[in-house]
């Protein structure tokens, strides 16, 4: 009896394991709490910072730099 309970343990997780990581694959881990809060205060600050500078640049007729942006949607994809 307890081969028969192994047998069946093992062939349900060899159903569930593949299906679980199919599931998830693609997804990014998630960041430990006080990580991901830090990794978001250091991205909002950052896109202020950039924000404030291309502000600044259009104020005084200058154009603004499209390379950032540009290398910005490359690294997201």
């Amino acid at each position: 009896m307890k081969k028969l309970l192994t047998i069946a343990i093992l062939a349900a997780a060899a159903v569930a394991v593949p299906m679980v990581l199919a599931q998830n694959a693609g997804q990014p881990a998630p960041q430990q709490g006080d990580q991901a809060d830090k990794a978001q205060s250091e991205a909002e600050a950052k896109a202020k910072r950039r924000a404030q500078a291309n502000a600044e640049m259009k104020a005084k007729g200058q154009p603004v730099p499209q390379q950032e942006e540009e290398e910005e949607a490359r690294k997201k994809k």
